[in-house]
């Protein structure tokens, strides 16, 4: 908790401007029982200040942990990032987060040397995806947009900012959260990237190996994602999981936030 503390305090002055997408960056390093650990001291410190009047809301209320019930975004947190998806950059980060499941973390490291555009083709945390038509239009805007912008960076990252440009590392973890997520009505890349593998084990009959080699999961957070979907399709039918006729191992095209719809501002 104290690490978090004393990040917070560099750039915030009280508790009640912590956001949603400072929690998600915060946890996005963390895994199993220290991200666990984390969301549930979290989670207890932010509801004692809500409830003692420090903040206004609770922050950690979108995490998922033990005893919360993991749901797809609603037809109106969609619509809502795609209307606020406005800048190139905004459109790749989101794109990379609904249609490849990237995680903020992995967003901020991809680099040119990890994009194949004749190929088609692009490395996530070193795992191998097809790019597809919406990301690839999304990341061409992006370019044209770095290429007028910064001409002269030596900067080999994807996403670039004035701070980064001069330098040569990633953009800084508050520059998601802050400049993207903030335009997000407190839907974080986390959560669209959580939706979207939940997507695709509804359309994809719960499979837990095929999310974990689609997405580059641990097994564990696969039978998760898988579980939820099983427990959606019961509850209702509608969302029952199903298995389309296509390679057991290629992704289905998303028609979440992430779809070949010409959404993103358009």
């Amino acid at each position: 908790m104290r690490p978090f503390i004393e990040c917070w305090a560099a750039t915030r002055g009280h508790l009640r401007e912590i956001t949603s997408s400072d929690i998600d960056t915060a946890l996005e390093p963390l895994r199993g029982h220290r991200r666990y650990n984390a969301i549930t001291a979290l989670r207890s410190l932010f509801r004692f200040a809500k409830r003692d009047g420090l903040t206004f809301a609770d922050p950690t209320a979108h995490l998922r942990g033990a005893g919360r019930t993991m749901l797809p975004m609603t037809a109106e947190q969609i619509r809502a990032v795609q209307q606020v998806a406005a800048t190139p950059a905004q459109r790749l980060a989101i794109a990379l987060a609904a249609v490849h499941a990237a995680r903020p973390g992995a967003i901020r490291e991809l680099t040119l040397d990890d994009i194949d555009l004749p190929s088609r083709r692009i490395s996530i945390a070193g795992h191998q995806q097809p790019l597809g038509e919406l990301t690839r239009n999304a990341l061409l805007a992006w370019l044209d947009y770095r290429r007028a912008t910064w001409p002269d960076t030596a900067n080999r990252h994807v996403l670039l900012s004035r701070k980064s440009a001069l330098g040569t590392g990633p953009v800084s973890a508050s520059y998601l959260a802050d400049y993207l997520g903030r335009h997000q009505r407190g839907i974080s890349l986390e959560h669209i990237r959580r939706d979207r593998i939940l997507h695709e084990a509804l359309a994809t009959g719960a499979d837990p190996l095929h999310l974990a080699l689609v997405f580059n999961i641990g097994y564990t957070n696969a039978m998760a994602y898988a579980a939820a979907a099983r427990n959606l399709s019961a509850a209702q039918p509608d969302r029952r999981c199903h298995v389309p006729a296509r390679n057991k191992h290629e992704s289905t095209p998303s028609t979440r936030v992430g779809a070949d719809s010409g959404c993103y501002g358009k």
